[in-house]
């Protein structure tokens, strides 16, 4: 499982996946979106990952600007009932 956990300094989006090490299991941060769509590698991932991170962020930007629309849209519709 992909995360993506914004960090507001930086200006990026961290790439965080499962990692288990002696049986105990956390999360790795493995490579960060820019707010222009730039990937940097922190880590050597394996092609399948890498694509994997690629679908997820696709997926995971989908999400977000249809979630702007309806906002705007909800906005709209405020709008459109308060004349």
């Amino acid at each position: 499982m992909v995360q993506f956990e914004y960090d507001g300094v930086m200006k990026r989006y961290n790439v965080k996946v499962p990692f288990t090490l002696a049986g105990e299991s956390s999360m790795v941060t493995i490579a960060a979106m820019s707010e222009t769509n730039r990937i940097t590698l922190h880590r050597e991932v394996s092609i399948k990952l890498l694509r994997q991170v690629l679908l997820s962020w696709d997926e995971y930007e989908h999400q977000m600007t249809k979630e702007l629309d309806d906002l705007f849209d909800e906005d709209e519709t405020k709008k459109k009932g308060d004349k």
